[in-house]
């Protein structure tokens, strides 16, 4: 069976949000970390399809997250921010090898992919908490949840790609 074929993405996509929504939100490991695994959204997308589109499909990922989890579109925002800046932090973890077309994150070197999904996260994981307390005097809450759930959020989704991608020979 061929996972490559362009009907995947979107199955893939849908799962993504459909277990996020109903199985890790609903986790509160330590009483507030609740692993973000959609994220695996960023990995996941080919690497050189129209951006235009990419971010619209970013919005309606965001905004199903947001309907689904009631969270006042935190996630269509933190989404459409990471699909705009997704090019960028492929150039700068992939260097040149982002730049051909025949390109695929699942062919990079591990510390590569692993790099790119850490950085990945961190970023969104920061970028939503700074807007979820929305008050600079709640920095050091911001940083706590970051990186706790950041961790986690790495933990499960390496687990996850591992899980589901294909054995090679």
């Amino acid at each position: 069976m061929n996972r490559e074929l362009p009907i995947y993405l979107p199955i893939k996509v849908v799962l993504l949000i459909l277990i996020q929504a109903f199985v890790f939100s609903k986790m509160a490991l330590f009483g507030f970390i609740s692993p973000m695994i959609y994220l695996l959204i960023l990995y996941i997308y080919p690497t050189h399809k129209n951006r235009s589109l990419w971010i619209t499909w970013a919005f309606l990922f965001g905004l199903s997250l947001d309907i689904l989890l009631d969270t006042l579109a935190l996630h269509a925002i933190v989404l459409v921010f990471m699909a705009y800046i997704r090019p960028k932090m492929m150039r700068i973890m992939f260097g040149l090898n982002f730049e051909q077309k025949s390109f695929r994150i699942q062919q990079a070197p591990v510390a590569q992919r692993y790099s790119f999904i850490a950085a990945i996260i961190i970023l969104h994981h920061l970028v939503y908490f700074s807007l979820e307390a929305f008050s600079w005097s709640k920095w050091l809450l911001v940083l706590e949840k970051t990186f706790s759930t950041g961790i986690v959020s790495f933990i499960f989704s390496l687990l996850l790609i591992t899980l589901l991608s294909p054995r090679r020979k």
